[in-house]
């Protein structure tokens, strides 16, 4: 009896205290769902699931073999030669062939494409039937995808010839721009020419220039002619100067040599390709958002990042060679040099020219050397004035025929197959699937509808606390005596006070039929028509509550059962006879140890199920034992029953009202025995 109270001693401190791992790891039993419901519900309902599987496959079938029909894919070739360049605009910088197919896809180029091809779609929907695609040799392929072969093959060649117009009519705006811009600059050099005439006339006529002899006008217009030269190749050297230093810019910037990586084409090369043709086969009838497209695009990224990492296998060569570009810069900026340094030469000799001619004309009066000016104005500004018509002339000449900067290879000619289309698989199993899984998400819904704790394992996960006992109990009025009696492997060692409570204050009733049942049934199987010695131990079989001191039985329990024991254990002493005393009799008197505590005492919550009353009720006893009806709370209640009772741990539970289908499941989860031997703190 001493090693039983030790062992129990260690067990209530062990499990008395709040220590925040005991908890952590009573939070782990059970799980969220059973599993078993969701197998139940699986084959109650695998009929239902076949029949979604037949029915998907009679409609996805028929579709997928007649229903879609066959796709194929037509390529117009483009070659890009450039942009020409065109005096009087601006020198047009390297383009990039992309930035410039993107173009095709243009609200603007796709409306003209489906007005062309008659199509009855979105302009979004005609772009992605489309696609376009350079290589490095400046090579263009226009893929388009159709239903039929000829039409295939007229769309790319219609997207190919709007494409072309398009990029004509981009060079004729652009040539359109500079013009205006010429044309604002022609009108201003026309009103100073006319200026310079007319201050020259006013001039002539006030002075009377008009009758100089011919000499005299010979040596103005020579003088007046040197020094219009004189001004325009000053003009010329400035630009010269300026365009040196631009180039010198340019060729500072632009590196000497250019160095080329080569490298032939290995498995994983080989691989990308064969991944960007089925991207491209792909996008001509899925989206890009599509998971196919996605997965595709990632497998060529991967690709494509471990061929540049140098990861794959291949030979690669690198050529080192002198820059194009720079060569052609230094050669520039050489020509520049010498034009620069001509020009100053023809400055200084014009300079010099103009200066003897201009002494020359000097030696008339002052008036015929004004004369002499104002008419080297006059005919700069009619000559610059002329320049800029020949100028105006060439870009409207220009304008009439612009080049698109790409030329056609090779137009698109009717393929021969349909492409492989993955639809079809996809149509032919994905229509099965969804009902299949439509049907699954049915059933699993009306399992879980409302989400109630139907099975141990559920109730001790959500109320983090383990189930001491399930009962199909008070559906099938009998079963009391079964959970009853199931409890005797754990009754018999517990201590001190247990409160049974409902989970709600619905469920009060069940509380104290529960706990006055239990009183009862413990104390009648313990010691009411039970003999009152344990024939292997020796020891007084006591029911739970109850205390013997000396001979004589003092019961901690309600006078009737009080009573019923003390006349029992009356009569069982006087049927032992002196031989109890140490003689040889028939039966041999045991040793009555009467310092044994009576166990345990039951009592049922009969208050309100929320508050400061059963909260401090809860905190007082020993060990908490709430009752869950299966099926009639929710997870989420069932978490907030410690928060309700105000306590962590000493609480154990009894699911109640359970299911027949779920009868034969585990009734217990959880560390029970830390329940049992609980105590308050």
């Amino acid at each position: 009896m001493d090693s039983n109270g030790s062992n129990l001693g260690r067990t209530r401190d062990n499990t008395g205290s709040h220590d925040p791992s005991d908890l952590d790891e009573e939070e782990r039993h059970g799980s969220p769902v059973d599993s078993h419901r969701i197998v139940r519900r699986l084959l109650a309902g695998k009929w239902w699931l076949l029949g979604a599987l037949l029915v998907g496959a009679l409609i996805s079938l028929p579709l997928a073999k007649f229903g879609l029909g066959s796709s194929y894919k037509a390529t117009a070739m483009l070659e890009y030669e450039g942009v020409p360049a065109i005096e009087g605009m601006p020198q047009p910088a390297e383009q990039n062939i992309g930035g410039m197919l993107q173009a095709i896809f243009i609200e603007s180029v796709l409306t003209q494409v489906k007005e062309r091809m008659g199509m009855d779609m979105r302009t979004a929907d005609v772009g992605n039937l489309v696609s376009a695609n350079a290589d490095p040799a400046g090579v263009v392929r226009i893929d388009a995808s159709a239903p039929d072969p000829d039409e295939a093959a007229r769309f790319a060649n219609t997207v190919a010839e709007v494409f072309l117009e398009h990029r004509v009519q981009v060079q004729r705006d652009a040539i359109q721009e500079a013009i205006q811009s010429l044309e604002e600059r022609m009108n201003a050099s026309r009103a100073t020419a006319q200026s310079a005439q007319q201050t020259y006339d006013a001039f002539r006529d006030e002075h009377g220039i008009a009758d100089l002899s011919t000499e005299q006008e010979q040596a103005i217009e020579n003088a007046a002619e040197l020094r219009a030269q004189r001004d325009r190749a000053e003009a010329e050297v400035a630009a010269l100067e300026a365009r040196l230093e631009q180039l010198q810019r340019d060729l500072r910037r632009t590196p000497r040599t250019r160095t080329r990586v080569s490298s032939s084409a290995g498995p994983e090369q080989e691989e990308l390709n064969r991944l960007q043709s089925e991207l491209a086969q792909v996008r001509g009838s899925l989206s890009d958002s599509h998971p196919r497209v996605q997965a595709l695009q990632q497998q060529i990224a991967s690709l494509r990042q471990r061929i540049e990492s140098g990861e794959a296998g291949g030979t690669k060569t690198s050529n080192t060679s002198t820059n194009s570009q720079w060569q052609s810069l230094q050669s520039a900026v050489s020509t520049a040099q010498a034009d620069l340094e001509g020009a100053r030469q023809r400055l200084e000799g014009l300079t010099t020219q103009a200066e003897r001619a201009q002494e020359r004309v000097e030696q008339f009066s002052s008036i015929e050397g004004d004369a002499s000016r104002l008419l080297a104005q006059v005919r700069v500004n009619q000559q610059l004035l002329t320049e800029l018509q020949a100028t105006h002339a060439r870009l409207e000449d220009a304008q009439r025929d612009p080049a698109p900067g790409f030329r056609s290879m090779s137009p698109a000619s009717p393929p021969d197959y349909a492409e492989r289309s993955k639809l079809k698989y996809i149509v032919a199993g994905g229509i099965p699937m969804g009902l299949f899984f439509l049907v699954l998400i049915f059933l699993l819904g009306r399992e879980l509808k409302g989400l109630r704790v139907r099975t141990a394992k559920e109730l001790a996960f959500w109320g983090r606390g383990p189930v001491i006992g399930t009962s199909t109990w008070p559906r099938d009025a009998q079963a009391i005596d079964e959970l009853i009696a199931d409890m005797d492997d754990f009754i018999p060692d517990a201590t001190g006070q247990m409160l049974v409570v409902g989970a709600t204050e619905e469920h009060t009733e069940l509380a104290v039929q529960f706990a006055t049942r239990l009183n009862s049934d413990w104390y009648d199987t313990t010691l009411i028509g039970a003999p009152l010695f344990d024939e292997e131990e020796g020891r007084l079989s006591l029911p739970p509550g109850g205390e013997m001191v000396g001979e004589d039985t003092i019961m901690s329990l309600p006078p009737h059962i009080a009573q019923q024991a003390a006349a029992i254990a009356m009569a069982q002493e006087h049927s032992l006879g002196p031989a109890g005393m140490g003689g040889g009799g028939p039966a041999q008197a045991h040793h009555l140890d009467m310092q044994t505590p009576m166990q345990m005492t039951v009592e049922a919550w009969e208050g309100a199920d929320q508050g400061p009353a059963i909260r401090r009720a809860a905190r007082l006893a020993d060990r908490v034992c709430v009752l869950v009806p299966a099926g009639k709370i929710g997870f989420f209640d069932a978490q907030k029953i410690r928060t309700r009772l105000g306590r962590e741990q000493g609480i154990g539970f009894i699911l109640v009202g359970v299911d027949a289908d779920y009868e034969a499941l585990i009734d217990r989860v959880g560390p029970v025995e830390r329940f049992w031997a609980s105590v308050r703190d």
